[in-house]
C-alpha cells in the first residue's frame, strides 16, 4: 500500500515539475496545434466518397462466345455418346446473348431538392443525378484502359441432341437428365432426336 502512495507522489510530482515549466508548456501546446495542423490538413486531401460499382458492356469481340459454345459442345458430345446407345452424337448449344466484360466505375450522386409553390402550398421534389465514369489504370506503355474485373459468359438457353440413339425413349431420358444435370438448365430447353 505504501510502494503506491509513493509511485503516486513521484508522479504528481513529476507532472507538477512538468506542467510548471514554461518550456514544457510551450512544447506541448506546439505539440497540440501541430496536431490539429496535420489533422485539418489531412481533412482536405482525403479523395471525396464514391460508390465504386461494377458497370457490365456488351462485348463487340464474339470469339470468346464462339470458344465457350464450342467448348461444352465437344464436351456435351464427348459426355453423351459415352451414354449407352446413344451411338454417334452431334451437339447445337443456344446462347441467350452474347459475352459481356465487367469494369469498375466510380458514381458519384447528387441529391437536390427543388420546391415549386402552387397557390399556398408548397411542394418539394427530390432530384437524383448520378455521374458514372469508369476506373481507369495505366499501362506500362503510358496508355489508359478501364479497370476489368471480369467477363460474365451468356447463359445457355438450349441445346439440341441429335444422336443414333434418339429413337430410344430410354436413351432420351438418360441424355436429358446428363445435360439437364451438366449445364444446370431445364429439360424442356433439351431436345433429344434421332440421328437420320
Amino acid at each position: 500500500m505504501k510502494d503506491k502512495k509513493a509511485e503516486a507522489r513521484k508522479t504528481s510530482s513529476f507532472l507538477n515539475k512538468l506542467l510548471g515549466s514554461e518550456r514544457s508548456i510551450t512544447i506541448i501546446v506546439i505539440c497540440g496545434i501541430i496536431g490539429v495542423g496535420l489533422v485539418f490538413i489531412s481533412s482536405h486531401f482525403e479523395k471525396p466518397e464514391s460508390n465504386e460499382q461494377v458497370q457490365v458492356t456488351e462485348d463487340n469481340d464474339n470469339t470468346f462466345a464462339t470458344d465457350y459454345k464450342q467448348s461444352i459442345s465437344e464436351e456435351l458430345g464427348n459426355m453423351i455418346s459415352s451414354i449407352e446407345g446413344a451411338g454417334k452424337t452431334k451437339i447445337m448449344v443456344t446462347l441467350g446473348g452474347t459475352v459481356r466484360n465487367i469494369y469498375a466505375t466510380d458514381t458519384d450522386i447528387n441529391d437536390k431538392d427543388s420546391a415549386k409553390k402552387t397557390g399556398e402550398n408548397q411542394n418539394t421534389d427530390k432530384q437524383n443525378t448520378e455521374k458514372k465514369k469508369y476506373i481507369l489504370v495505366r499501362e506500362k506503355d503510358g496508355s489508359e484502359k478501364a479497370l476489368s474485373l471480369g467477363q460474365l459468359v451468356p447463359e445457355i438457353k438450349g441445346v439440341l441432341v441429335i444422336c443414333e440413339g434418339g429413337d430410344n425413349e430410354q436413351v432420351r431420358e438418360r441424355i436429358t437428365d446428363a445435360v439437364s444435370a451438366a449445364l444446370n438448365i431445364t429439360r424442356s430447353h433439351i431436345c433429344v432426336t434421332v440421328l437420320g
